[in-house]
């Protein structure tokens, strides 16, 4: 590799050799144990204890409050390898990445230091905003802070709140409650020690989830609960507006273990494709699945690039993540899906038969566990809706001279990255989306730079993708609120992932991404082909010829005992 890439891999790999190989059957840490645990519905208390041996539970939190958080980019390979083994390690160790992040938002210095004593210890504060009867719209929440009549400035705490992540087992909570009668305005927010709490809270019984079997969640019912005054989070009326803010930065994680179950079930498919013999063939080889399985990588590499760009994204560009987050987050989690399923129909039978499966049934509990993921902090629809009403706007806006400074900062790996500012997050994008609005000014050279260097077809696609983003301002100006304005934002959010690729690869094109040699383009032929397919609703197997190289450039990753990443971290 190079000093860049080995940097930017340093903590994964570190992470990889103290958890030891994965495919070991003995090992605690591995899949088999990962599997074992899933039927048996168990929590992850031995892995999540040799997680937060390392400081892996603190790399959210910045060093202020006694976190090990670098960059996201960083972050992400770190979680990845924690993923891979067994997703439930991301909820076991930074489900309170949530109430953290809005504590740092706008909470009191008393109370940030509250929840970085809790962290460090190895204790969760859960997040609690969503309720059972309303799902996704929020302003339509019930549960309420009230004054309290006996005076003293306290409050009292009525209502129930829906799937809280840990809810049986937190220390304390970040919760959203209604203080006024209507509109974003109208909800505060309170962190209530739930240690201490008292009869006024029932955690209730535990709610079991098809994915992620043995992390615990809670409806959590306050009934009267007290709550004192100095326990009332920023000033009232701002919660749902910091809430909305901080799942930017859950969403953007998310990808990480989305990533995580795609890398493990498309590396058992291959390893059972090329052990597998089909007549006097070796499964592997056979057109079809070769054809599915270079869909599948091309899938999962295109996945990754996006989730690496928006994580570094977010250092340069935060209050363009209304939307950017959004669309990172719709790309990987329907690119996994994706994945998975031709991993599945690969492996057929063995796909759904738990101690014949590869893994002993792992391949269906990564089914399950991405399935959770990709709806975990919010649903698909509303993912889009929440960005779709921007898109006319957003396609309008001029483009700033410096974002181009901007644009490099992310998509060169060499490029140091400004310090991460959660402040700068916003819940309307300003400005032109950086991936999409600096694109104007790469197209053309990295086009003309991929046909002289033997790449015409890649370089056609580089073509098609500005010219299908160069379409879009009047294509949003036609839609129509609704249906249109949803596919419009779907649309986009594949064109955006698209623009990444290309930028990420003219920036950066002097490093070995994907383990490949620098400046070879198989890798983003393969991604873009896969990209503008389903931009333009398109089965993406189509492609066959443009996708093959994407499996050829998983195979020597496996090969290496590497990650399926562009910064591809070596396994233990």
């Amino acid at each position: 590799m190079t000093d860049v890439l080995d940097r930017l891999t340093a903590p994964a790999e570190q992470l990889e050799q103290r958890l030891g190989p994965a495919d070991d059957p003995a090992n605690p840490y591995g899949f088999a144990a990962a599997a074992r645990r899933d039927d048996a519905g168990a929590y992850p208390d031995e892995l999540a204890a040799a997680l937060r041996s390392t400081g892996f539970h603190l790399d959210y939190l910045p060093a202020g409050m006694g976190g090990t958080f670098a960059s996201f980019d960083r972050s992400m390979l770190l979680v990845r390898a924690a993923a891979r083994r067994d997703l439930n390690a991301m909820p076991a160790t930074m489900f309170s990445i949530t109430a953290a992040t809005c504590v740092r938002l706008h909470g009191s210095a008393a109370q940030q230091a509250q929840v970085a004593g809790l962290l460090r210890a190895g204790g969760a504060v859960a997040f609690a905003l969503s309720e059972a009867e309303h799902g996704s719209d929020l302003l339509a929440n019930t549960t309420r802070l009230v004054p309290d009549p006996a005076g003293g400035g306290g409050h009292l705490l009525t209502g129930e709140k829906w799937m809280v992540g840990l809810g049986q087992r937190c220390d304390a909570a970040y919760v959203v409650a209604r203080t006024g009668e209507r509109g974003p305005g109208s909800f505060t927010a309170v962190l209530l020690d739930l240690v201490t709490a008292g009869p006024g809270l029932d955690r209730g019984a535990p709610v079991p989830a098809g994915g992620m079997r043995g992390i615990d969640f809670a409806h959590l019912r306050f009934d009267r609960l007290p709550v004192a005054a100095e326990q009332v989070v920023g000033r009232p009326g701002e919660a749902l507006e910091v809430a909305v803010k901080a799942q930017q930065v859950v969403r953007l994680m998310s990808t990480a273990g989305s990533l995580g179950c795609a890398d493990t079930a498309l590396r058992l498919t291959l390893g059972f494709a090329a052990g597998r013999r089909t007549g006097r063939a070796v499964l592997l080889d056979t057109p079809y699945q070769r054809r599915e399985l270079a869909v599948a990588s091309a899938a999962l590499l295109a996945a990754d690039a996006v989730a690496l760009a928006a994580a570094r994204g977010i250092h340069a560009a935060p209050e363009q993540f209304s939307v950017w987050g959004c669309a990172a987050k719709h790309v990987v989690a329907e690119s996994v899906e994706d994945a998975i399923a031709r991993c599945g129909a690969t492996l057929a039978t063995r796909a759904v038969l738990r101690a014949e499966g590869p893994g002993g049934g792992l391949f269906q509990k990564l089914q399950r566990d991405a399935a959770l993921v990709r709806v975990v902090d919010t649903s698909t629809l509303a993912n889009l809706r929440s960005f779709s009403g921007q898109l006319p706007a957003l396609a309008r806006a001029g483009a700033v001279t410096a974002d181009e400074d901007r644009a490099r900062a992310v998509f060169a790996l060499d490029a140091p990255l400004p310090p991460y500012d959660p402040a700068r997050l916003d819940l309307n994008a300003r400005g032109r989306d950086l991936p999409t609005g600096t694109l104007g000014a790469v197209a053309a050279p990295a086009a003309a730079a991929l046909a002289e260097g033997g790449a015409p077809a890649v370089a056609a696609l580089a073509e098609q993708l500005h010219a299908g983003l160069l379409a879009l301002p009047a294509e949003a100006e036609r839609a129509r609120p609704g249906n249109e304005l949803v596919d419009l934002a779907e649309r986009f959010a594949w064109l955006q992932a698209g623009a990444c690729c290309l930028q990420l690869w003219w920036a950066s094109r002097h490093l070995p991404l994907y383990g490949q040699k620098p400046g070879s383009a198989s890798w983003l032929g393969a991604c873009l082909a896969y990209l503008l397919a389903r931009a333009d609703g398109r089965p993406p197997r189509r492609e066959a010829d443009l996708l093959a190289p994407a499996l050829d450039t998983v195979l020597d990753l496996t090969a290496a005992g590497r990650m399926y990443a562009a910064a591809p971290a070596a396994l233990a």
